[in-house]
């Protein structure tokens, strides 16, 4: 079975899959002939795709890097030459290395690589016929990626006899020479980011061992430092004669791409582990076609940042070709990779699951914070003791107090029904919160920035409870990564939301239910192209709420437990651009369970009603995962289903605030908030909320007040309009028969 495995890995290699078409589109073609070269060997850009390096030979025996500006980053045609004066000299001191003395001008450029950082810069040189050596040179820069700068390093000589695996030359000796073979030469270079392995591809260019074109693997004990450079014994062995020249990597290390000269396609190989060979797979071959349609030898290779470009150069040509691919670092139909390969790609299918949670969360606490406002503040707003009022300083009559307020609860203050539902309060809150969530595995960083405004109505209700109804619009703005990627939402939330009391007058049991719906404006940034997209999405979400209230002094303590629930269906979309995705509908739930305990200090004057308040909050969100449905529309043989996780498990959050009522009827209160999920990121919210009172609404409420010597004032009274209309009668309890005084005043105070 073993021999049979062998049998058929041998086969694909030899007439491996071809895919002349695939997911690779012609772009455009570009001639480099600024420098007076003749020759493009390697090909590479720096980190912004706003710098283009080509390695040329003027056929002189001199190798050059040369540098062109790209006005619009990873567009070939908007280079700009930089001058002669802004190449680098691709030379080796004579005695730097005895084994490549005196041989620089037999020798042809190959390939180059860079340092993640750009200072370091690593270049191939292979024989020729009439050559002895193969080597990489190392180079210096004292500017990052500008060649000018730079300078030579070291060498390291590699030994072309243990490449070969004992194979002899054509005269029968060992000492490959290679001048009459021109065997196994040495052509492209790719690198690990971290500068601990160097992966060179090797040219068996004619002879009887032509079965030898490989990719060999190489590990530095130190980074970058070629003088620890060993051969590791895992390599690609290619098995045909093709002429591999340029090579290069995927962003994450786990995809190989060598273009070949004499077989004029791109071969892609797969690898299980990030930079090593160790298991590599042929995934295929895809030939690029020019603009006429035909095929070509290919020398050089690169891709833009993104992966979502590639460029080739013709061998022994000044032309670059560019070509659009479907999906990134992918020339082959039905080998897209997950978007969670790309970061900002994640971090942005992950933004819109945050923000449906978020707009949950947020106009649930719209809602929340004004019944903890009314709650607060009770005592103003009628909602329990209804100005029922029982005094006496006699220490006889004092013993009233003890009968139960709440028996004068069922003594409504309103006269009917149809009296109580006039009774409005007006509010609206207006609320900023700014948030982070940081960088992980997959995804990038998040910047959010939400603001919103929220108007509500409510009423007194006959269990003595409150109801209402609140409506808010948001809008929620989300920076993913650092190259522009946007998400911008607005979001509208109709709530009912009431509240009643349980038992007693302190514990209370708070509901709300919802509707909302979202509209988004998706923009993904890839190497400086948009790819826009428009999403909307409903919920429908719940919370439930118990509390309960303990009085020490002006001290409230309020201990609570809540439980969220919600779903939220967005709404499948389709982006344009190149590397567009199709995404389909996508289900979000939300389920959380909250303990909180929150404590009101009561600080009020004579004049005003002032509290300050605080609350310590922990928060358990039990469904933190959804599955995110796509396929990629330049190839959609391939549907993926990403499951996506978000938020955290454990979170905590605190709360600082104030409350203000006027005696004009006015009240404000503002909220600080910090959400800190465990291990993911933070939210900052402010809330500032304004309700009023209408002066047209009346009260009725009476008091019996006693003295020392039994005397008595039975009072009722009623406000019109801010007018006082008051019936007093007071009566000394030691003589029953005559009534002393009565009155009827009608005040107003100006």
């Amino acid at each position: 079975m073993n021999f049979l495995k062998k049998i058929i890995l041998v086969l694909i290699f030899l007439f491996p899959i071809s895919n002349s078409f695939g997911s690779v589109t012609f772009n455009q073609t570009e001639t480099f002939f600024d420098d007076g070269q003749d020759n493009i060997n390697g090909l590479t850009f720096n980190d912004d795709g706003t710098k283009i390096f080509i390695i040329t030979s003027d056929g002189g025996g001199e190798d050059y890097v040369s540098e062109y500006t790209l006005s619009t980053p990873y567009d070939i045609s908007t280079r700009s030459y930089a001058g002669d004066s802004e190449r680098c000299l691709l030379d080796a001191p004579d005695d730097a290395n005895t084994d490549v003395a005196g041989t620089q001008g037999a020798e042809q450029g190959g390939d180059m690589a860079f340092s993640s950082d750009g200072l370091i810069m690593l270049t191939t040189n292979r024989g020729t016929s009439g050559g002895f050596n193969d080597f990489v040179l190392k180079f210096t820069l004292t500017t990052a990626y500008d060649v000018s700068t730079c300078s030579y390093d070291s060498v390291k000589y590699v030994d072309t006899d243990a490449l070969q695996d004992g194979a002899t030359d054509l005269d029968g000796t060992t000492n490959l020479d290679r001048v009459a073979a021109n065997k196994h030469y040495l052509s492209g270079i790719a690198i690990k980011p971290d500068g601990t392995k160097i992966f060179l591809n090797f040219n068996d260019a004619s002879g009887d061992d032509k079965d030898k074109d490989s990719i060999k693997e190489y590990t530095l004990s130190t980074a970058f430092d070629l003088s620890t450079m060993t051969l590791e014994t895992t390599a690609i062995q290619l098995h045909a004669t093709n002429n591999p020249e340029g090579m290069s990597f995927s962003n994450n290390g786990k995809r190989l791409f060598l273009a070949y000269k004499a077989g004029k396609h791109v071969a892609q190989f797969s690898l299980p582990t990030a930079y090593s060979l160790v298991g590599a797979v042929l995934d295929g071959t895809a030939t690029p076609l020019n603009s006429s349609g035909s095929s070509f030898s290919l020398g050089a290779l690169g891709f833009n940042g993104e992966g979502l470009k590639l460029y080739v150069s013709s061998f022994n040509t000044e032309d670059i070709f560019e070509f659009d691919l479907a999906c990134p670092f992918n020339i082959i139909s039905g080998k897209c990779t997950s978007i969670t390969e790309n970061s900002d790609r994640t971090g942005m299918a992950e933004a819109q699951v945050e923000l449906a949670k978020r707009t949950i969360n947020f106009s649930t606490n719209s809602a929340l914070n004004r019944l903890k406002w009314i709650r607060r503040n009770k005592d103003k707003q009628n909602l329990s003791n209804q100005n029922i009022k029982l005094n006496f300083s006699n220490s006889l009559l004092s013993s009233l107090k003890a009968v139960p307020i709440s028996s004068f609860k069922k003594i409504s203050t309103f006269k009917n029904k149809k009296d109580s539902n006039k009774n409005y309060f007006y509010w609206s809150e207006g609320s900023i919160s700014l948030g982070k969530v940081g960088d992980t595995s997959i995804a990038s960083t998040k910047e959010v920035n939400t603001n919103a405004l929220t108007f509500g109505l409510d009423r007194l209700t006959d269990d003595y409870g409150l109801e209402g109804l609140a409506f808010r619009f948001g809008n929620d703005d989300v920076d993913v990564g650092s190259a522009g990627s946007n998400l911008d939402s607005n979001t509208y939330n109709i709530m009912y939301y009431s509240s009643s009391p349980i038992k007693d007058d302190t514990k209370y049991l708070d509901k709300i239910f919802g509707i909302g719906k979202i509209r988004s404006d998706i923009t993904n940034v890839l190497d400086g192209k948009s790819l826009t997209a428009d999403r909307t999405g409903n919920q429908i979400y719940g919370t439930f709420k118990i509390k309960d209230e303990y009085k020490r002094d002006k001290l409230t303590f309020i201990p609570s437990g809540q439980f969220d629930f919600g779903h939220t269906i967005l709404r499948g979309y389709q982006e344009a651009g190149t590397g567009a995705i199709e995404v389909e509908d996508q289900h979000i739930r939300t389920k959380n369970i909250r303990a909180t305990m929150s404590v009101v200090e009561d600080l009020s004057s004579d004049k005003y009603t002032l509290k300050r308040h605080g609350k310590l909050e922990y928060v358990a969100e039990l469904d933190r995962s959804s599955n995110f449905k796509y396929t990629y529309i330049g190839d959609g043989s391939v549907k993926f289903n990403d499951t996506l996780h978000t938020g955290a498990l454990h979170n905590l959050n605190g709360e600082i605030g104030i409350d203000i009522i006027f005696p004009e009827k006015y009240s404000v209160f503002i909220i600080y908030e910090r959400n800190h999920a465990f291990g993911t990121g933070y939210t900052d919210n402010l809330y500032i909320a304004l309700g009023y009172l209408p002066h047209e609404d009346t009260e009725y409420a009476f008091s019996l007040n006693g003295s020392d010597n039994l005397m008595s004032k039975f009072e009722i009274k009623k406000n019109i309009n801010g007018y006082d209309l008051t019936f007093n009668l007071n009566d000394d309890l030691t003589n029953l028969g005559n009534s002393k005084e009565a009155s009827i005043n009608l005040n107003k105070v100006f």
